[in-house]
C-alpha cells in the first residue's frame, strides 16, 4: 500500500482555507492584456522567462499553465501581484466629408487612452493526496480589455436620413468619453495523478465569472439589428452605458507532462473554449444577442536542463480567436447590415445579430524561449523573450480602437531570491515594445484612423513550501 501523506480531511481543509482568500482575490481581479486577451505567462518565474517553463514546474502556479505539474509542486503555495500599464493611443486624419453624405468622421482626433496601472492579484496551491497523486486550487485573471479616450469628437448624422442635421458632437463617437472593460477572474479546481515514473496527468474543472461593460457608443445604435429591423422606430437600450454587466461560465483543462530523462522534459496542455451566459445588457452590442466566449488555447513546451542550476525552455502557445464570434467575426460582416450604407441586406450581420460584426481577431501562435540560471544557492536570474502573430489586421484596425493591444514581442527578465527558511521572493518585468497601424475609415473614407499601443508588466510574488 501506497504511503498516504495527508488525509483527506487535511487536504480539503487546507483547500477550503484558501478559498476564503481566493474569494477575497476574485473582488479586486483587473484586465490583464498581453497576448491579445491573454497574459504572456502565469506565475512570476514563468512569466520571467517571456512564458516558457510549461514543461519545468517550479512553484505552485505552474498548474494554471499545466494541470499536469500539479504533482510536481504539491505541498507548494504562492500568491502574487502584478501592476501592469497598458498604453494606448488612437490619431484620425482631417476629412473631405466631415459627416456629410452619410459618413461618419472620427475627429479629427489625437488622443492618448487615460487608463494608467491595473493590479493584478493571484493565488495557488497544490496539496498531495497520496505519493501519486495531488489536487490544486488557483485563481487567477485573464482578460484584456480596459480603455479609456476622453475627450475629441464625432461628425455625424444623428438620425440617418432624418430631419436631424449633420452635426458635431463631443467624444470619440460622438457620445461623451468612450470606454470599454472586460474583467475575467477564473478559478481553476485540479486534480493531477501521475501514472507512471516520468509521466503524469492532470486535468482542471475551470469555472469563470466576466464582467463587461462599454461607454460613449450610442451614436452607433443606427449600426444595430434593433434599429435596421424597425427602422429606428425601437429604442436601442443594450448597446451603450448599462453599467458593468456579469455573466458566468465553464470550461475545461487537461494537461501532459513528461520528464525523459534527468535533463529532458515535455509539457503539453489544452483548455477548451470557456462558454459563458449573455451580457444582457449589451445585446444590442455583441454577436448572438450578448455573447462573449473565452478562446481555446492550446500549449506546447521542451525544457532542457543541462545542469541542476540552469535550465532552457522553448514553448509555443495557440489561441483559437476565430473559435468566438465577438473575436472573430470582421468589420467586414457590419458592413453587410442594411443601415451601414454599403447595399447591405443582412440583419443578422448587424451589432447585437446572430453573426454581428465583431473585432476580427485572427488565431494566433506565440513563440516563447527563456532560460534561468542559480547564480548562487540565495540567487537566481531569469530572462525570455516571446513573439505573437498580430492577431488584429490592419484593416480591422477601426473596429479595434477601443481594443487596441497590438503586442507581438514581450522582453522579459526576473529574479528569485531564496529565504533561509526555503520560501522564495520572486519578480518580474515585462515589455512589449510599442505596435502601431491605420487603415481608412470604412465609414468615412477620405480619412485615416491610427491606432497604437504598447505594454509594461511587474510582478512579485511570494512561494513557499508549507509541507
Amino acid at each position: 500500500m501506497k504511503q498516504q501523506i495527508c488525509n483527506k480531511k487535511s487536504v480539503f481543509g487546507s483547500i477550503s482555507s484558501s478559498l476564503i482568500l481566493l474569494a477575497g482575490l476574485a473582488l479586486a481581479g483587473n484586465a490583464l492584456a498581453n497576448n491579445a486577451m491573454n497574459s504572456h505567462g502565469y506565475g512570476t518565474k514563468n512569466k520571467a522567462m517571456g512564458g516558457a517553463g510549461i514543461a519545468f514546474p517550479r512553484d505552485a502556479a505552474a498548474v494554471i499553465n499545466n494541470p499536469a505539474t500539479a504533482m510536481a509542486v504539491a505541498g507548494k503555495m504562492q500568491a502574487g501581484l502584478s501592476v501592469y500599464h497598458p498604453r494606448q493611443n488612437y490619431f484620425s486624419t482631417e476629412s473631405e466629408n466631415n459627416g456629410e453624405n452619410g459618413t461618419f468622421t472620427i475627429g479629427p482626433n489625437d488622443i492618448t487612452g487615460d487608463r494608467k496601472y491595473l493590479l493584478q492579484p493571484y493565488f495557488a496551491q497544490s496539496v498531495p493526496i497520496n505519493d501519486i497523486s495531488a489536487v490544486a486550487v488557483s485563481l487567477y485573471t485573464r482578460a484584456g480589455m480596459n480603455t479609456l479616450y476622453k475627450g475629441g469628437t464625432a461628425t455625424f448624422d444623428p438620425d440617418l436620413d432624418g430631419p436631424e442635421p449633420v452635426g458635431t458632437f463631443p467624444g470619440t463617437f460622438g457620445d461623451g468619453n468612450a470606454s470599454y472593460k472586460m474583467y475575467q477572474t477564473l478559478l481553476d479546481m485540479t486534480y493531477a495523478r501521475q501514472v507512471s515514473e516520468k509521466i503524469s496527468l492532470g486535468v482542471t474543472a475551470v469555472l469563470a465569472a466576466q464582467k463587461f461593460r462599454a461607454d460613449g457608443i450610442q451614436s452607433l445604435a443606427p449600426l444595430t439589428r434593433t434599429w435596421a429591423l424597425h427602422d429606428g422606430a425601437v429604442e436601442v437600450k443594450n448597446l451603450s452605458g448599462n453599467k458593468n454587466d456579469w455573466t458566468f461560465g465553464a470550461g475545461v483543462k487537461v494537461g501532459f507532462h513528461a520528464q525523459f530523462t534527468k535533463t529532458m522534459s515535455f509539457g503539453l496542455m489544452y483548455q477548451s473554449k470557456i462558454f459563458m451566459g449573455k451580457h444582457d445588457n449589451y445585446a444590442d452590442l455583441l454577436p448572438s444577442y450578448g455573447s462573449f466566449d473565452i478562446p481555446a488555447n492550446l500549449k506546447v513546451g521542451f525544457t532542457w536542463q543541462p545542469l541542476d542550476v540552469l535550465a532552457f525552455s522553448l514553448d509555443m502557445e495557440r489561441i483559437f480567436n476565430s473559435g468566438v464570434d465577438a473575436l472573430d467575426n470582421s468589420l467586414d460582416d457590419l458592413l453587410e447590415c442594411p443601415t451601414a450604407g454599403y447595399g447591405g441586406t443582412d440583419l443578422s450581420k448587424c451589432l447585437g445579430g446572430q453573426n454581428g460584426g465583431g473585432l476580427g481577431w485572427d488565431s494566433t501562435n506565440v513563440y516563447k524561449i527563456g532560460g534561468s540560471w542559480s547564480v548562487t544557492p540565495k540567487w537566481m536570474l531569469l530572462a525570455g523573450f516571446s513573439i505573437t502573430d498580430q492577431p488584429i489586421s490592419v484593416d480591422q484596425s477601426l473596429n479595434n480602437m477601443l481594443t487596441p493591444f497590438l503586442a507581438e514581442a514581450h522582453y522579459t527578465l526576473g529574479l528569485t531570491y531564496t529565504l533561509d527558511s526555503g520560501a522564495d521572493i520572486n519578480f518580474s518585468a515585462a515589455y512589449s515594445e510599442e505596435e502601431s497601424q491605420g487603415y481608412p475609415n470604412a465609414f468615412d473614407p477620405s480619412q485615416i484612423v491610427k491606432i497604437e499601443s504598447d505594454q509594461f508588466d511587474f510582478e512579485i510574488s511570494y512561494s513557499y513550501r508549507f509541507r
